[in-house]
């Protein structure tokens, strides 16, 4: 059995990186696969001057079904209900999307755009460790079938 900050917490970090950059909490989840390259990559295309908004169409749409996949992912480690994390994932990345664009921008005002990025990047890749960490402890707690897929 699992309480509700065993799940949500986890879900919220991971999606609201993947709403920052949208392998980012994917990538968290499976660190033994071709995501974390593609993460890095994104982290790096970020910051040319030509990257598309994340607000806008392919873009956004693109985190928010990373954030579904990560609700999707979280629900089948902790026996919970897929559809229903998958929708949190979704809207949790959507909202963050829109929150770390404005916080990017705000950042502009005290730093030079590329400094901004890398401190949004760093507040992001907190978020997606942590939450993977949380995610790994608790399914640990449990005896999860799965704790050895988060590093």
């Amino acid at each position: 059995m699992h309480n509700e900050t065993d799940v949500l917490l986890p879900l919220a970090l991971l999606a609201a990186a993947s709403g920052a950059r949208t392998f980012s909490g994917v990538a968290a989840l499976e660190p033994r696969t071709v995501v974390p390259a593609l993460a890095l990559g994104e982290l790096l295309v970020d910051k040319l001057p030509n990257t598309p908004n994340r607000n806008e169409g392919l873009s956004l749409l693109g985190r928010v079904v990373a954030g579904a996949v990560i609700g999707a992912v979280v629900a089948r480690r902790k026996k919970a209900d897929p559809v229903a994390l998958a929708v949190v994932g979704g809207l949790t990345s959507f909202a963050s999307a829109h929150a770390t664009y404005r916080f990017r921008r705000a950042l502009t005002a005290y730093l030079p755009a590329f400094g901004a990025a890398l401190v949004e990047d760093a507040t992001l890749l907190a978020a997606a460790t942590a939450g993977a960490r949380l995610l790994q402890h608790a399914q640990r707690e449990i005896g999860g079938d799965h704790a050895h897929s988060v590093e």
